[in-house]
């Protein structure tokens, strides 16, 4: 079931003209603290980190726009990441409301295993108008394999400057949680935790 529903994602992905209201880049970086728990040896640890991202977007149909994000996740072994390379095409957007849709190919690395698996994609904002705060939802999960992984970030951000059609920049805070299963190997690993981070635009 999972492997036909990131099937009929990518069709549809693949299908929707790319509708970005702006050409440009915008990048940002968290700060973040992770508890991560492992089921195979029942143990678990905590540290702060940092996680980045970028993307750019673009007026030109049927091309999707690009964003790449990677994260450490957790505060004692800097080789465990998540890498997410990201082709997406812009829903929706009337001002208040936004919806991202795409394919994800991750990349995730522990001490033991590697894995890289193709996902599906969703991103969307709210928009309090007149305010320059949003509430935001960034979910990346299901898988062709037997691998698999479920990321999830929620929250709010601040931005300052707007109006700016050349730059502007926000303060994010939010909630982080990430699953991967490892099939037959290593088990489970979860890691959550807040974050707080800057996002620029230009």
């Amino acid at each position: 079931m999972k492997k036909q529903a990131l099937a009929a994602v990518i069709a549809a992905t693949i299908s929707m003209p790319s509708m970005a209201d702006f050409l440009g880049i915008y990048a940002g970086v968290d700060y973040r603290n992770n508890r991560t728990n492992y089921t195979n040896g029942n143990s678990s640890d905590e540290g702060n980190n940092l996680a980045g991202y970028i993307a750019y977007e673009h007026f030109y149909p049927l091309l999707p726009n690009v964003k790449v994000k990677s994260a450490y996740l957790n505060g004692d072994d800097k080789g465990n990441s998540a890498t997410n390379a990201i082709l997406y095409y812009e829903i929706f957007d009337n001002g208040i409301f936004e919806f991202d849709a795409g394919v994800s190919y991750t990349n995730i690395k522990n001490t033991t295993d590697d894995m890289a698996i193709m996902q599906g994609y969703a991103a969307s904002k709210l928009h309090f108008p007149l305010t320059g705060i949003n509430a935001f939802a960034d979910l990346t999960t299901v898988s062709l394999s037997d691998d698999d992984a479920t990321q999830l970030e929620v929250g709010f951000a601040y931005t300052i400057n707007p109006f700016s059609p050349t730059f502007n920049f926000a303060l994010r805070a939010g909630y982080r949680k990430q699953e991967v299963k490892y099939d037959g190997r290593s088990g489970t690993e979860e890691t959550d935790g807040a974050f707080i981070g800057l996002e620029t635009r230009f």
